[in-house]
């Protein structure tokens, strides 16, 4: 195992993956923990992008979960930790947990929305 310090000795590598199995590829690398990534299209337009659109649920999602995290501590309702060795769930599995969870934060809001306006 390595590390990724300065004096540590790199490798300068880059990956072709096909669209279909790049998503995986580079969750289990991100998990080893030991790879640093370049980015080779920086002259784009962070919005002209393909990921973006990902990118953005994923940050409505995690405001969402923020949300009902606070509404949960406020009510006094223990939360227990998360587990930090869970595998990065795939992109379809994000769309089933979308769901739920943007259902139970409109409940929440529309519950406290008329006790925050009296």
């Amino acid at each position: 195992m390595g590390s990724l310090f300065r004096s540590e000795e790199m490798t300068l590598a880059q990956l072709y993956l096909q669209s279909d199995s790049a998503y995986h590829c580079l969750s289990e690398l991100g998990e080893l923990g030991l790879v640093q990534f370049r980015d080779l299209n920086s002259g784009v337009n962070t919005f002209q992008r393909r990921f973006v659109s990902e990118v953005r649920r994923c940050d409505e999602l995690d405001r969402r979960l923020r949300f009902l995290e606070k509404e949960m501590e406020t009510s006094g309702i223990n939360i227990p930790d998360a587990y930090d060795d869970t595998d990065v769930p795939p992109p379809s599995d994000l769309i089933e947990l979308e769901v739920p969870i943007c259902h139970r934060a409109c409940s929440a809001q529309s519950v406290w929305r008329p006790r925050l306006q009296t």
